[in-house]
């Protein structure tokens, strides 16, 4: 069975804050009398779902380019993240049965969150230790269902910083609340424009 993981894109869409919103301009319209419909999009790469590649915070670090298909899908885990844990940690990772090269999202009560109602800086996050601790599991990528892996007010972004200096790519904004938890081929494609720092994303999994 394929489970769709990738949040809709409309005007309520959650970005952010400071990122530009999405919105739709009609370009040419049946209703106006034009023989086609046909609209101009304006959203930010980093809106939706969507992947980080290194050089979102790495300066000369890898882009969109550097990243084929084949990188992008892979065997990987969806893991769910007891309610009441307020961030993801190391201990909970090092107890955890990741494989090398796993593709590794977590669910967590973040879920529970509508995509479409107003950024919120309370949303469960990733630690810095339990980043190190994936990168000695040897994961290479790693998946949130908020629209950030780091904490709101972690205005360096540590977490970030720790998995994309090392190629380990980042998810963000993924829709899990009906997401298979365990084993799964994980599938992520991503606009193909050149040499982004990132890319909003089709992200879906096969159970």
């Amino acid at each position: 069975m394929i489970y769709d993981l990738t949040a809709i894109i409309n005007t309520s869409t959650v970005v952010y804050p400071g990122d530009p919103a999405y919105r739709s301009n009609d370009v040419c319209s049946l209703k106006s009398g034009d023989a086609f419909n046909l609209s101009e999009e304006h959203f930010g790469n980093h809106t939706g779902t969507h992947i980080d590649f290194p050089a979102h915070v790495i300066s000369g670090g890898k882009t969109s380019d550097n990243f084929g298909l084949a990188s992008l899908i892979g065997d990987g885990i969806i893991i769910e993240v007891p309610n009441e844990q307020p961030s993801i940690t190391a201990p909970f990772i090092k107890n955890l049965s990741i494989l090398k090269n796993d593709i590794v999202f977590f669910k967590t009560s973040n879920s529970a969150i509508s995509k479409h109602q107003p950024y919120t800086e309370k949303y469960v996050y990733l630690e810095k230790d339990a980043a190190i601790a994936l990168l000695e599991k040897g994961v290479k990528i790693v998946g949130v269902d908020y629209i950030s892996i780091d904490h709101a007010k972690a205005d360096d972004l540590p977490v970030h910083h720790t998995l994309l200096s090392r190629d380990v790519l980042i998810v963000e904004g993924l829709e899990l609340a009906n997401a298979p938890i365990g084993r799964c081929k994980i599938y992520i494609i991503p606009l193909n424009i050149q040499a982004k720092d990132g890319l909003p994303a089709r992200v879906f999994c096969k159970k």
